[in-house]
């Protein structure tokens, strides 16, 4: 009986670490830009934030979504 299920924890254990790895994978940096004054153009500065996507991350909480998947099918099949 629990080995039937263990392809079911797996697969739960293996959803949560795909969400973490995606969460882990969205970084914001702030960001200013200056901009000089010149003789005709009063300087400035802008600030925000930037967010992108770090690449090892998502890609691993790709593979983590897709095995956990793979496990839930395998079990529903078997049903």
């Amino acid at each position: 009986m629990m080995r039937r299920f263990a392809p079911v924890v797996v697969a739960i254990v293996l959803a949560v670490v795909a969400v973490v790895l995606w969460v882990q994978s969205r970084t914001t940096t702030t960001v200013t830009e200056q901009f000089p004054t010149t003789s005709s153009f009063e300087g400035f500065s802008v600030t925000y934030d930037s967010t992108r996507v770090a690449g090892p991350w998502a890609a691993l909480s790709v593979i983590a979504a897709a095995v956990a998947v793979y496990l839930v099918m395998r079990v529903v099949r078997r049903r």
